[in-house]
């Protein structure tokens, strides 16, 4: 990659300067490559002088003609100019940028993999909404960040694996397991009732038609009768002849069941598929919760007080101690959490492991980090990814307030592309309006239509060069030929795939950030980039078929790079759009 050849070469300068007596002896600061705020500035330019000015004791100005005067030749720098206070700006080859294009060519849909991983071993758990309802639009932004993600990783050399924690345990899934209960026998002219004789199905909340949470009736939680209604076409009326205890655990069971199958096949249209689906109630049937336990006792990190289990989390330095097994005798969920991340570390024995949350669990990261270090694993190796709430034309959305849009519902009206590539185009620390109206627009106001139009428009043109008679000899095309400056801006913006690639998962794995919002810049600015070019360029010409056959290359090597992004997002690059267009 261009930015570590310049690393190593202003690397190499500064050893020679050392070497030579030009430079006192100092240890060299790490040589970061950056991309200039204005392109007037170059291409790429690094500030390693003025990090070095204090402890060489000379000024940056001077350290920097030191390097430039050291740095050996190469075919990839046309020019190296110094900026105050002490930058040192790289302007690339322009003969060196024409000849890339065929190396993009070349690797084809492999363009943009980069050698960081290592094929270590990386789990990106994401999504794994309580199995009580549909999937909803706010947790889309969760399936598509780690969908993405996971396929941002791949790209970079890691071995990832997806996985969906399935909650079925615990106090939800013990409501849950009462409200299907209670709308299973209301429908088969059963009625559970309250303590007057009134079905408890029916206690509907007046604004939202869901049912009530007052607390005579907290336990009818869910409106589960849809999911009671499909039990039913399955399974008839067979649980009614069972003990109720069993009959209600088994139709809450068969609830989940059908909930996980309606879930998976939303986000299968969504275009996130899952390599496993591991379920909370696993931890308990294997005694891995007793196991994890024990492991807590016997290494000094649990107290017992107040009827209560404890971990001592505020000998790890957290401010106060969390509750593992409440007095009532019933675990909470950070226990299941612990032998959960347990499992992931060293029974199953990932390196990185990485969990995408909603901003209101952000107060659950501490207690997580502290309990891997009770563990022995280093903290830094769990990565907890944080992301703001959605809201849909402004409405915010929230499960909890029964305040929510399915996410099948939006993909009926939009389609997956638009949600998959709005849903990250924010950092996710910012809250997110999906606008439903902006993403069907079908003109360039709409980011997803223009980024994919532009890659259907990279079709067109082959398309028609076929119509002309043109037959495209991309791998014999005279790239020499190109130098218009929008075929130059091109070609510069197609050699910033790979480092966004890099950059992504580097920031994730090293940093714990995620900048997955830079994807879908980075291809908005490379498809303005395409149709620049193609405003700018003939690209079929008869009567200069050389130039027609070195275009032709570019505009290939366009469509492999769009491509690339929008499957890395999870997007279809579509051959063919409706609309007019200009003569290419």
């Amino acid at each position: 990659m261009i930015k570590d050849d310049i690393s190593a070469l202003v690397g190499q300068a500064i050893s020679s300067a050392l070497a030579a007596g030009q430079l006192p002896e100092l240890v060299t600061p790490e040589i970061s490559v950056e991309r200039p705020a204005k392109p007037e500035h170059g291409d790429y330019a690094i500030s390693v002088a003025m990090k070095m000015a204090r402890t060489a004791r000379m000024s940056p100005l001077k350290i920097a003609e030191i390097i430039k005067a050291n740095l050996a030749p190469t075919d990839y720098i046309a020019a190296v100019e110094i900026a105050a206070p002490g930058f040192i700006n790289f302007r690339l080859n322009e003969n060196w940028l024409k000849g890339q294009v065929q190396g993009i060519l070349a690797q084809g849909d492999t363009y943009g993999n980069v050698a960081l991983g290592q094929q270590s071993r990386v789990q990106v758990e994401f999504v794994s909404a309580n199995p009580t309802g549909p999937i909803t639009i706010g947790s889309a932004r969760n399936a598509c960040m780690g969908d993405t993600l996971a396929s941002v990783l791949q790209a970079a050399d890691y071995q990832v694996e997806r996985e969906y924690y399935v909650n079925d345990a615990g106090n939800q899934v013990r409501a849950w397991n009462e409200s299907m209960w209670i709308y299973y026998r209301d429908e088969l002219g059963v009625p559970v009732t309250d303590d007057k004789g009134e079905p408890l199905a029916l206690k509907l909340d007046e604004e939202t038609g869901q049912p009530t949470e007052a607390r005579e009736f907290k336990d009818v939680r869910y409106n589960a009768r849809a999911y009671a209604r499909e039990l039913i076409a399955h399974e008839g009326n067979r649980f009614l002849d069972l003990p109720e205890d069993e009959a209600r655990a088994l139709v809450g069971k068969e609830g989940v069941k059908i909930v996980l199958e309606h879930n998976e096949e939303d986000l299968a249209q969504l275009g996130v598929l899952f390599d496993v689906w591991f379920h909370e109630q696993a931890l308990y049937d294997t005694g891995q919760i007793d196991a994890i336990l024990q492991m807590l006792r016997d290494g000094g990190h649990v107290a017992e007080r107040e009827g209560a289990v404890w971990f001592v989390s505020s000998a790890l330095g957290q401010d106060k101690d969390n509750v593992l097994i409440r007095s009532n005798g019933i675990p909470t969920y950070f226990v299941s959490d612990i032998a959960y991340h347990y499992n992931k570390f060293k029974t199953r024995g990932f390196e990185k492991v990485i969990d995408l949350w909603a901003a209101d669990h952000q107060g659950h990261i501490p207690r997580m980090k502290a309990v891997m270090q009770a563990l022995g694993f280093s903290p830094d190796d769990l990565i907890i990814l944080v992301y703001q709430l959605v809201s849909v034309n402004g409405l915010r959305m929230s499960k909890r307030n029964k305040n929510f849009i399915p996410l099948r519902e939006v993909m009926d009206i939009t389609g997956p592309d638009p949600i998959r590539y709005n849903m990250i185009a924010r950092s996710p620390e910012a809250s997110l309006d999906f606008d439903v109206n902006l993403a069907i627009a079908q003109n360039d106001t709409n980011p997803v239509y223009y980024v994919q139009y532009s890659h259907a428009r990279t079709a067109s043109i082959f398309r028609r060069a076929e119509e002309a008679g043109i037959t495209p000899e991309i791998d014999r095309a005279d790239l020499s030929l190109l130098g218009h400056p929008s075929e130059m801006a091109l070609i510069r913006h197609l050699l910033l795939f790979p480092e966004t690639v890099l950059e992504v998962a580097k920031n994730c794995i090293d940093n714990g950030v995620a900048e997955l919002q830079r994807l879908p810049f980075y291809t908005l600015e490379l498809a303005r980039a395409f149709n620049a070019f193609y405003r700018d360029c003939y690209v079929l010409d008869q009567a200069n078929l050389p130039l027609s056959q070195a275009r032709l290359a570019l505009t290939q090597a366009t469509r492999t790079v769009l491509a690339r992004a929008l499957t890395l997002m999870g997007m279809s690059a579509p051959e063919r759009m409706d609309r007019g267009e200009q003569p290419a």
